[in-house]
């Protein structure tokens, strides 16, 4: 049952849902009229819906799995019957959010750093909110992991890292029951990585230079990794730097080519706390955005360009329109900036749409601005 359901699932790779007439993708798909009960959600997110399609279209799937548009009544639905774990399962779906509320798929294989999946309503960048059917890779721990799985009650039995449930540390679909060793790792290259990578016009890796190389070298020393300095970090960024980096890497779960000492976005963001040379914006002058634009004429702006540096972020999320990306904090933006705040896990008051500082950070991690207050 679990490899004809996973094998289902998996034959809609590249699938995608339909447009408006601006070209604007809208959430209409075959999924929705094909689960009875759930015809209702057609134009809402899908992601739930996709598993349900795939459980209601594999024989004897149906009562093993919540028949829900929403993940956060299939959290519950997995709770309320003892069928919930933090470990990956096999076959199983696992949940994102603060309370698994945001997103939904399910898991193809696994190894002791990653999850691989099949989810709806995503894209490439593994948005919860996206365009079609794919196949993602998720950290197991630290950001972008999971709330946690559910446990379905597979008649051919339960493969999962959870000690409690046999504690299997690594599975594909497809391949015999018990332990599936990942491959062995290959040998460290001797030689450091001397390519460099550009992120928000400052330059990282061998031989870039200045004060962001700096900014990372005592970042590094800070957090416990300048061991391979002899003489300390400085503006010039050598062999030691990338050793150094590469360590902290590894340190956040990343492996291979990943781990090859040269910073990418996440990855600087979670040393530094802030990306250089990045946007900016002012979580005052937004509150004060928010404030002011809504009861104003219309395409009122109030701070227009920061406004629109968080409306960006609020449109690739696929909780703005585009064409309100407009430089305005008016009620559309604000109807959005509580969309966002509830994926974060707010609600009622906290949830008016106004930023907040918490809100406003994680949306500038995810989308490459910082916040200052």
């Amino acid at each position: 049952m679990r490899d004809e359901f996973v094998a289902l699932l998996v034959s809609q790779e590249g699938y995608h849902e339909g447009r408006d007439s601006d070209g604007t993708w809208n959430n209409t798909q075959k999924y929705s009229p094909a689960v009875p009960g759930l015809e209702w959600s057609q134009g809402q997110a899908w992601c739930a819906t996709f598993t349900s399609w795939g459980a209601v279209q594999t024989s004897g799937m149906g009562d093993r799995w919540p028949i829900t548009a929403s993940c956060a009544t299939a959290v519950q639905w997995w709770q309320d019957h003892g069928r919930w774990t933090e470990y990956p399962v096999l076959g199983g779906p696992f949940y994102l959010g603060s309370a698994g509320q945001d997103h939904v798929g399910v898991v193809t294989a696994y190894d002791d750093q990653w999850i691989y999946t099949i989810e709806g309503n995503t894209n490439s960048g593994g948005s919860p909110q996206g365009d079609g059917v794919y196949a993602r890779q998720r950290p197991r721990r630290g950001p972008g992991s999971p709330y946690g799985y559910g446990v379905p009650d597979y008649p051919e039995g339960t493969i999962s890292a959870d000690p409690a449930l046999g504690g299997v540390p690594s599975a594909r679909v497809g391949t015999p029951s018990g332990s599936v060793e990942p491959a062995p790792a290959p040998a460290p290259d001797p030689t450091p990585a001397r390519y460099q990578a550009t992120i928000n016009g400052l330059q990282y890796g061998y031989g870039a230079q200045g004060d962001q190389v700096t900014a990372v070298g005592e970042a590094l020393v800070a957090r416990g990794f300048g061991g391979h300095y002899q003489q300390g970090p400085g503006p010039n960024w050598s062999d030691a730097d990338t050793k150094n980096y590469a360590d902290f890497q590894r340190s956040l779960g990343y492996s291979g080519a990943d781990a090859d000492g040269v910073p990418g976005p996440a990855s600087l963001q979670q040393l530094l706390g802030y990306l250089p040379g990045g946007r900016t914006v002012s979580l005052a002058h937004l509150i004060a955005a928010a404030q002011a634009d809504p009861p104003a004429e219309q395409g009122h702006r109030t701070y227009g360009p920061e406004v629109q540096v968080v409306e960006q972020a609020l449109a690739d999320e696929g909780l703005l329109e585009q064409q309100w990306v407009d430089g305005s904090f008016g009620t559309r933006t604000v109807s959005a900036y509580s969309g966002w705040q509830q994926r974060c896990g707010y609600s009622g008051s906290d949830a008016d749409g106004i930023p907040g500082h918490d809100s406003l950070q994680r949306l500038g991690a995810a989308h490459g601005f910082n916040v200052t207050d």
